[in-house]
């Protein structure tokens, strides 16, 4: 009988120290290291963000990350013990170099450290692994993130902390826009705090302080866009994508999305002007009028996929989000954490914007309508579906 409650005793032991979702281990050459390597764990939960370092022996909030102490020094490790419904993004820092005083060659230690990052996946199955190549420069390294349960890799190197930076593309072909003017203001103030162009790759980076900002891009021959983005304490860099379209008299919607998921496809429904009724998406491309109603298909993340009604007809339509890549993950939460954002435009300007709000279960977002009259009506409706065919049919 003392046998077997010892047995029991050490099952149940067991079984506690594997009750969890994903372990993250980070390593690192430290004589490799000029400044200190840092893991942190960007964690969005129940409404708020916090980061959780790997440094301080200090779990989240909530208690479902935790931080294991590692026996070298090279390393660093979080255990995820839920991660249903959360966000996490797998950040490595060169915390201690300054970055106003750093030589030239500092940029490079964190990338010539043999930067590698471990990611266990209890829920799913298996080992992710990633390493940042050597002979790069930066300071900031975002290797993965776990969405509600799924592990994405990214793979963006930052020059420094508190980086704002942002990729604008054309809306129907997808390239790259130089010479886009951005204008950003300080939300609290009014005060213009940064003006510039993109460069001939449709990047544009500038050093933020702390708070929240509205954000103009203008050039010509193309429609103004706007968004906003919030600089925290964190001091996280924030990277965005972002199409502009050609100027246009007609509906034209556009969806842009972050790292992940890798597919999401846009859909929208409404009537022929012939008669009968549409459902168009990536693989049912039909004409409409004679005339191609999808301009662009993404398939690797970030977008454009862009929608243009260039034979309107009298009736409603109606626009929806699919998240392709994740159609048979069912109260899934990943489109709605993957930064999905949809512009409208309509004679020649900007008339809605809409984001996916974040933590919300489903894999299909149906986002507005137009209605009889061209007035766009948001729907905001998210519910699972995964054939194609029957997006539209909550």
């Amino acid at each position: 009988m003392g046998m077997l409650k010892v047995i029991l005793m050490t099952l149940c032991l067991l079984l506690t120290v594997q009750a969890y979702d994903f372990k993250v281990t980070v390593k690192w050459d430290e004589m490799a290291m000029s400044g200190e390597a840092e893991a942190v764990l960007q964690y969005y939960h129940d409404g708020k963000v916090e980061a959780i370092r790997g440094n301080l022996d200090k779990p989240s909030s909530d208690g479902n990350v935790t931080v294991n102490r590692t026996l070298t020094g090279g390393s660093q490790e979080f255990i995820i013990h839920d991660a249903k419904g959360a966000l996490f993004n797998i950040w490595v820092i060169n915390d201690l170099m300054d970055e106003e005083f750093a030589e030239e060659e500092d940029f490079y230690a964190l990338s010539n450290a043999g930067i590698e990052v471990w990611v266990e996946d209890r829920l799913n199955g298996g080992v992710h692994s990633i390493k940042l190549k050597p002979g790069q420069k930066g300071l900031v390294y975002r290797a993965g993130v776990i969405s509600d349960g799924h592990f994405y890799e990214v793979n963006e190197l930052f020059l420094k902390k508190r980086l704002y930076v942002v990729n604008l593309v054309d809306a129907v072909n997808g390239r790259p826009l130089a010479g886009v003017g951005v204008a950003i203001k300080n939300q609290r103030t009014g005060e213009t705090v940064a003006l510039g162009q993109t460069d001939a790759n449709g990047t544009f980076i500038s050093e933020m302080e702390y708070g929240a900002y509205d954000v103009l891009f203008s050039k010509q021959g193309y429609l103004e866009a706007k968004h906003q983005f919030e600089m925290t304490i964190m001091e996280l860099p924030v990277s965005m994508h972002f199409a502009l379209t050609p100027e246009v008299r007609e509906f034209r919607i556009i969806l842009t999305w972050g790292a992940f998921p890798p597919d999401l496809d846009a859909h929208l429904s409404g009537p022929r002007p012939g008669g009968g009724t549409f459902h168009i998406w990536w693989r049912n491309k039909t004409p409409i009028g004679g005339r191609n109603f999808l301009d662009r298909d993404d398939q690797h993340s970030y977008g454009p996929e862009t929608i243009t009604i260039y034979k309107p007809a009298p009736g409603v339509y109606t626009y929806a989000v699919h998240n392709y890549s994740g159609r048979m993950h069912r109260g899934s939460r990943d489109l709605s954490y993957s930064g999905a954002h949809v512009d409208v435009y309509a004679d020649g300007r900007l008339v809605a914007s809409f984001d996916a709000p974040r933590g919300v279960k489903g894999n299909v977002w149906k986002v507005f309508q137009i209605d009889r009259n061209n007035q766009v009506a948001p729907i905001n409706q998210f519910y699972d579906q995964k054939e194609s065919a029957q997006v539209l049919n909550p």
